[in-house]
């Protein structure tokens, strides 16, 4: 599994082969991003990488539902690499009904039928990746169609500068992981993922990877909002035996500060800190940097936990039994 991590650089690369292939008319209201799991997490990616850089507002909906607004002023990307997710699917249907503009990004199945019989533009994702770890790959691919589209001001020298970072600390990145797996595992404790503003999409995928691959349940506490409600939490804890993941961005003045602050209230209350600082030239460096450590730490930590971190058993379930009740979906 942790090869899978290792040719991130190598995704990026043939993501960058193909940037500006792709391309979309029109002028749009918002971009609004349909996706679950591994996938949905690359909507979250662009809505801050847009925040950051510019471009159209972006909206992520994680759900099988529209919203009621949507309409042919709205462009809907729809992401799955299996191309199978019924939510996804679910979404485009809806979507189509409500006469937005549709582009898929996937590596074929169902969604790909769905493009050619409704003519919607299809943007093919390589593969023989686990679902998960193609996020470059889904992301740059993604980033390319809005920058040549003129709905988002990433460049593409951004991408490149973000890939000769990853090429110059994949090492680096690949040990840090290891070393947070041996961390967490020693502690046996609630794990904590933290970070400030804007780096909640970090988090939430930091998440979904330990969930999935190492098989635990994770929390997350983004500053500033964690100062209205998460810290009063940590006053009277069921357990003292707690680990938190700090991701601190050393450019952002405001956030380190107050992670600072936070950091002596987890202390104060026996809760052992993990720092990492966020490294790159931009913020797509920073998020895909954050991104490997947390892939890689998962894997690692999997290992010591001597579970699968390929197995996901409790999805399989859950699919099988949709699968069984497909009439409720329309599907």
């Amino acid at each position: 599994m942790l090869e899978q991590y290792d040719r991130w650089i190598e995704q990026i690369k043939q993501a960058l082969e193909k940037w500006g292939l792709y391309e979309i008319d029109g002028s749009f209201r918002t971009i609004v991003v349909s996706g679950m799991g591994g996938s949905g997490i690359v909507g979250d990616y662009i809505a801050v990488i847009n925040d950051s850089y510019g471009g159209l507002p972006v909206l992520v909906y994680k759900t099988y539902e529209t919203p009621a607004v949507l309409s042919g002023e709205d462009l809907v990307l729809a992401i799955s690499y299996s191309g199978n997710t019924y939510e996804t699917i679910l979404f485009v249907k809806k979507s189509l009904e409500r006469n937005a503009r549709v582009v898929i990004v996937s590596s074929g199945g169902l969604l790909e039928k769905l493009s050619i019989e409704n003519k919607l533009l299809f943007i093919k994702i390589p593969e023989g990746y686990v679902p998960r770890t193609s996020m470059p790959s889904m992301l740059i691919n993604t980033l390319s169609l809005l920058s040549r589209s003129g709905l988002s001001k990433i460049t593409r020298s951004d991408v490149e500068d973000t890939l000769n970072h990853l090429e110059n600390t994949i090492s680096k990145a690949k040990s840090i992981g290891e070393k947070l797996a041996e961390f967490i595992h020693s502690r046996e404790g609630l794990v904590t993922i933290t970070s400030h503003t804007p780096y909640q999409p970090l988090l939430i995928r930091g998440k979904n990877e330990f969930n999935e691959n190492s098989k635990l349940h994770v929390r997350i506490e983004i500053i500033p909002e964690c100062f209205h409600n998460d810290i009063v939490g940590w006053e009277k804890p069921f357990s003292r035996n707690n680990v938190s993941i700090v991701f601190k961005d050393p450019d952002n003045t405001v956030g380190t500060k107050l992670l600072e602050y936070l950091i002596d209230i987890y202390r104060e209350n026996g809760v052992s800190v993990f720092e990492i600082d966020l490294s790159g030239p931009n913020i797509l460096a920073k998020l895909i940097y954050g991104s490997l450590i947390l892939g890689y730490a998962s894997v690692y930590l999997a290992y010591l936990r001597k579970v699968d971190p390929l197995a996901t058993h409790s999805i399989r379930k859950y699919k099988e039994f949709v699968d069984s009740n497909l009439k409720y979906w329309g599907v």
